[in-house]
């Protein structure tokens, strides 16, 4: 049998591949190496404990958002989710601040300002706010785009006049430009706060950041945000539960290609297609290509898109019996950590009536940071160990300052993931964690896409055109497929109209 499509790999962008393309009639089979789906975005389970491998925010389901559209092509009803909406979506620790970030724009608003009063914050969150709905009000016209072609890019611009007319200079100024405009003297306590957010969003800072993109992550908890029973991977398990097609634990280890049709060599047998998509980043999707398809593709583009993160993570078990941990999500800014090079951490606990991520009257705990992935390479067994403990030592201390009670609670299984762990687990390009950084650098006219030099192989996932987290990779899917099947194009845009 030869398959219309191959996909390899089974995050959020090779999911909604399969989902998409299964729509329009195609035969396709998905490979998955581990035993879950999801990616950085799974869940993984040790010794019967269930934890989420990253921050577990769920954003996108409303209608016109690109996950919501994707549940409407799969036939899915969002009620039928194991999800609850959750509101604060998060809560932020800066300074001597609390920050609760609030769905509602202007209870949002009033709770910034109460913490960092200035006269012209009214006028620069009128300005986030319309910047973003702009963004989104617009960023279906763009479908398809191919950032790659001049002649794709001019197009788009003459058919976007009127969205450049109005945001275009957002697009080329950074948020930090912008920002100081209408805040000169803003304290260091709002500016870590914003850059908190833009980075949690955009793999970057807002002096790299155009105000634009920084724009759509400052208005992140302004979405629907919600919590997933059972782990952030259930999404995406609902999206092909029944799906026979669904290959997990069964690895893809080399593809060639000879007149015209791709052979694809996985643990359990060679399979054959006339097209493929890699779930993986721009950096690693040549490690598994024959060297004759090779041709340094990756080797460009780690030396031109040579900016990236890691994580770091701590996955512990909590027993809160009284109930006193009461968001889902909390952020807690401090002084740079030396063993990640970041500024802040992201605590994720899963919900108190959550009885499959809780067990025993424990409750998940996932922590994760941004990590400079040089801090953790080139160790020794010993080096490493110790660095590891230090780690976990210093996130500790940081979570008690700010949360006092939990020095009361018992905690157990404690466990470090640095990017030595990412790497190991998602074979991703020394353990990148976030895809592409969406700097002004790499994006706007720069930005890289997921059509690549070889004739029927692209690639998905949040290292391509727009990139972060299940709205950016599901757009992505959407516009790599319209790009190559004239029948999607109809089927999106009966969702969007």
């Amino acid at each position: 049998m030869i398959y219309d499509y191959i996909i390899v790999g089974g995050g959020i962008g090779g999911v909604a591949s399969y989902v998409i393309l299964k729509s329009i009639g195609k035969n396709v089979l998905l490979f998955e190496k581990l035993s879950y789906l999801g990616g950085c975005a799974g869940t993984f389970e040790r010794k019967g404990y269930l934890y989420n491998v990253g921050a577990s925010t769920l954003v996108g389901l409303e209608d016109n958002m690109p996950l919501g559209i994707l549940l409407r092509i799969a036939n899915k009803d969002k009620k039928d989710l194991p999800v609850k909406p959750i509101d604060p979506s998060i809560v932020v620790f800066v300074g001597d601040k609390v920050i609760r970030r609030f769905r509602d724009k202007e209870e949002a608003f009033e709770e910034i300002n109460r913490n960092f009063y200035h006269k012209n914050n009214k006028a620069l969150w009128e300005k986030i706010y319309k910047t973003a709905d702009i963004n989104w009000e617009n960023v279906y016209r763009f479908i398809p785009f191919n950032p790659k072609s001049k002649f794709e890019t001019l197009k788009k611009f003459f058919l976007n006049f009127r969205y450049f007319l109005k945001n275009g200079l957002s697009l080329f100024i950074s948020a930090k430009e912008v920002i100081k405009k209408y805040i000169p003297d803003i304290s260091k306590d709002y500016a870590d706060f914003l850059n908190s957010q833009i980075l949690m969003t955009s793999q970057g800072y807002w002096d790299e950041v155009s105000f634009s993109i920084a724009c759509m992550g400052l208005t992140y908890p302004n979405l629907d945000n919600y919590y997933v029973f059972g782990g952030i991977n259930r999404v995406l398990e609902e999206l092909v539960k029944g799906e026979r097609n669904v290959r997990r634990r069964d690895k893809v280890v080399k593809i060639s290609k000879e007149k015209g049709v791709f052979k694809v060599v996985a643990r359990s047998g060679e399979y054959y297609s006339k097209r493929v998509i890699l779930n993986k980043t721009i950096w690693d999707f040549c490690e598994i290509l024959d060297e004759e398809l090779k041709n340094g593709l990756c080797e460009k583009n780690i030396k031109k898109y040579n900016k990236m993160w890691s994580a770091a993570t701590l996955y512990f078990n909590v027993k809160d019996d009284k109930g006193l941990l009461k968001e889902h999500h909390y952020q807690i800014l401090h002084e740079e950590n030396p063993y990640t090079g970041s500024y802040s951490f992201f605590v994720s606990v899963s919900d108190q009536e959550d009885n499959l991520m809780n067990k025993d009257g424990f409750r998940s705990v996932t922590v994760s940071t941004h990590c400079k992935i040089d801090l953790w390479e080139n160790l020794s067994p010993e080096e490493y160990e110790e660095k590891k403990e230090r780690l976990k030592e210093f996130i500790l201390e940081k979570l008690y300052e700010r949360l006092p009670f939990f020095k009361n609670l018992e905690i157990k299984n404690v466990m470090v993931g640095t990017p030595r762990t990412f790497r190991r687990y998602t074979e991703r390009y020394r353990g990148t964690v976030g895809g592409i950084p969406l700097i002004m650098k790499y994006t706007t006219l720069n930005f890289p896409s997921g059509i690549t030099p070889i004739e029927g192989l692209y690639i998905v996932g949040d290292s391509i055109f727009p990139g972060q987290g299940f709205p950016g990779v599901i757009l992505g899917v959407f516009n790599v497929i319209s790009l190559i099947e004239r029948d999607f194009n109809e089927v999106l845009h009966k969702y969007i109209s």
